[in-house]
């Protein structure tokens, strides 16, 4: 076998590699972001019926990124302007509007 045969050999056989290498990487890509749109945290999601206020507020600390850092956030009853218990469901909490 000569060198420029060798070379052309090495070549393809690199070439194809590359090639599965990057369909692998796109197809993982493709996965991550069907399981991401569909998992738990897709976009646009309605607040339950059932949820709490602690909930309402883990679930903003995890969107954002807030869980690190000391955060608040105050629920306050629509008519009183009192604070609504954390273990309160927030249905007890609806406004019409």
């Amino acid at each position: 076998m000569t060198q420029t045969q060798l070379l052309k050999r090495l070549r393809r056989s690199h070439w194809i590699e590359l090639e599965k290498l990057l369909k692998d990487a796109y197809q993982d890509g493709v996965e991550a972001g069907l399981t991401r749109a569909h998992g738990q945290r897709r976009r646009a999601r309605p607040i339950r019926d059932d949820a709490t206020a602690n909930g309402l507020i883990r679930q903003i600390e995890s969107h954002f990124g807030l869980d690190r850092f000391a955060f608040e956030v105050r629920v306050v009853h629509p008519g009183s302007g009192r604070r609504v218990p954390g273990g309160d469901l927030l249905r007890r909490y609806l406004t019409a509007g």
